[in-house]
This record gives C-alpha cells, structure tokens and sequence, in this order.
C-alpha cells in the first residue's frame, strides 16, 4: 500500500498541509526544526522518492550533478564517463563537479547544483556533511564509496579486497607485506586495512605497524611512500597501495632504487584503472567494480526521479575481484629463507 501525505503528517505531528510545504517547497514558509520533523518522518516512511520526483517534473531541469574527489584521477574519470553515458542515454545532461578532496570546494558545488535546480545528484563526497546539504535542498542522491546513513549508497566490497590481496601475498610466501592507505580515509581504506589485518592475523603473521603508511592518493605520494620504507633495517618484500595510481609511483621508487619489481619487491594495486594494464610491468590488482556502480548508481537516480519507490536504508555492496599481472611473484630467495 502506498504511503500518504497524511501518514507523513501523522509521523511528524503536522499538518498535511505543512507536508506539502516541505516537499514542494512554499508557496509558505516552514519553521526549520519542523521541516527536519517532516523530512524524517518522509525519509522513515519512505515517501520521499516518489513525492520529490513528482514535485521535480513541475519543472523539468533535465539535469542530475555528479561531485567527484579529483577528476585527475583515472579511477573517477571512469565513473563519471559512465554515469554520464547512461545520463545522456536517458535524456539527462551531467553536471560534472571536481571538490579536489577539498571540503569547502565541496560545499560550493553543493550550493551550485541547488542554484541550477538539478533533478538528482551522484557524489562521491568528501564529507558527510555535503551529502546532508545536498538531501535538506531536497535533490535526490546517491553517495559512491561511503555508507552514510539514511542515503542511498553503492559501495565496493573493501573489506574482502583487502583480504584476497594479503592473502594472495602470504601464498606466494611473502610475510613483510606493507600497505599504503589514504589518509584521513575511515571507509574504504580501513575497510582494506581491517582485511590485511585480519589475514595476517588468521595466518599467525605479525602485524608491524611501521609497515602501514598513510598519505595522499596520488602517484608522488604513493612514491613517496615507497622510499620510506625502503628505509627499513628490514624493507617489505610486497607492498599493497590503495589505489592503482599510488602503486605507480610505488613502483617509480623502485625503479629508482634500483630494485626490479616483482623480483626484489611486488606491487598491488586497487581499482584496475585502464592503465594497470599497460605499465611495465603490468600491475597486479584489484577490480573495483566501477561499470556496476557507475551504471546502478545512474539507473536508480533516475528510477528515483521517475517515481519509483526504493525504500531506505539502501546501501548495495558490489563484489571485487584479484587481477593478477606481472608486478607480482614470490619473494627473493634469501627473503624466503630468513622466514622458512
């Protein structure tokens, strides 16, 4: 049975009257504290979706927004070449906004998409706070890569990514793994981490915490990185970087020290960017599965903003998969004897 505006006004101790005040906006004013009440009350119902998108076409802008951390990377360019794809098919025109992992910038490009009355959004956001501004104005949006509650949300499955690289690594016989994270990143990094952590521990390998880095996601970082911990007494025999384009520069200062990859060290990536493929050597990775998400990411928001009915709490989790290349083998010989 379909929710009604009077099950709403009922929840939020309203009038169906204020109901229809939120949700199209005016023609009155609404009092914030109520406004919150109500939009609870729609979100707990799940009358939101429908309602909003009925109250959308009144004023058709034919355009959904999509807010990405930093379109320099391959990884976000992808998804947003997806998204877009299946937005243009569907008759939709993409707002394409870059925060550059700036909050601020953020916010700016969150103020934008109201302005231009966009119908929908997709954000892979940098803050929650973003995404909490985006549903106030009442833009229907679905979040990538974070699980933030009361959203719609499609996230990979970090955790098990996590564990089938550490895994992978312990049966090629490597026991110094290191893992290079994102900083200030508190879903999909440690999601990864937890993984390696978990794998090793299940495999009575001990976990040196001087092995687990955290820097920016970006190939100087990544390389960076590398050449902190070439500084070791005891220097990693594999390292797994977060992304694919850390584990390019991961595999830069390598070069540079002169050590050959994967025969004096391996390399995991995370997120198989077209050019994981075409490095020297290829790079051994995970598979985010960007198609999946990009696309299901699309076809809901404009389900949504056709009137379907998706009820909250949605959070999709989509499987990855190992892709192994040629910046993977065993370990040296003499890594391996130490550890017999």
């Amino acid at each position: 049975m379909p929710v009604t505006r009077k099950a709403v006004a009922r929840r939020a101790a309203v009038s169906e009257a204020t109901v229809s005040y939120v949700v199209n906006n005016g023609p009155r004013p609404v009092a914030p504290e109520t406004r919150a009440r109500v939009l609870q009350a729609i979100e707990e119902l799940g009358y939101h979706p429908s309602d909003v998108a009925r109250s959308l076409r009144k004023q058709r802008t034919s355009t959904i927004g999509l807010i990405v951390p930093d379109t320099a990377n391959p990884f976000y360019g992808e998804i947003a070449r997806i998204i877009e794809n299946v937005g243009y098919a569907n008759g939709y025109t993409v707002i394409l906004c870059n925060s550059n992992l700036d909050a601020e910038r953020e916010a700016s490009y969150v103020n934008l998409l109201r302005t231009r009355r966009v119908e929908g959004a997709v954000i892979i956001p940098t803050t929650a706070e973003s995404v909490a501004a985006l549903r106030a104005a009442e833009i229907c949006t679905i979040v990538l890569e974070y699980e933030i509650e009361g959203a719609y949300c499609l996230v990979a499955d970090d955790y098990e990514g996590g564990r089938l690289v550490t895994r992978y690594l312990l049966d090629l016989g490597h026991r110094r793994i290191a893992c290079i994270t994102r900083a200030g990143d508190k879903t999909s990094s440690q999601k990864r981490v937890e993984g390696y952590r978990d794998v090793l521990r299940a495999a009575g390998v001990a976990l040196e915490t001087d092995l687990i880095l955290e820097t920016e996601p970006e190939i100087a970082a990544g390389e960076a990185a590398a050449f902190r911990l070439l500084e070791h007494a005891e220097p990693p025999t594999a390292i797994f970087a977060h992304n694919d384009t850390m584990a390019i520069g991961v595999m830069s200062a390598l070069r540079k020290r002169g050590l050959r990859v994967p025969e004096d060290v391996s390399v995991v990536g995370f997120d198989d960017i077209v050019q994981a493929a075409y490095v020297n050597p290829s790079l051994t990775t995970v598979a985010h599965p960007k198609q999946r998400m990009g696309e299901q990411a699309a076809y809901l928001l404009i389900d949504l903003l056709r009137g379907q009915h998706v009820p909250l709490p949605y959070t999709a989790v989509l499987d990855v998969s190992l892709i192994e290349r040629e910046s993977s083998g065993p370990p040296p010989a003499a890594a391996r004897h130490r550890k017999a």
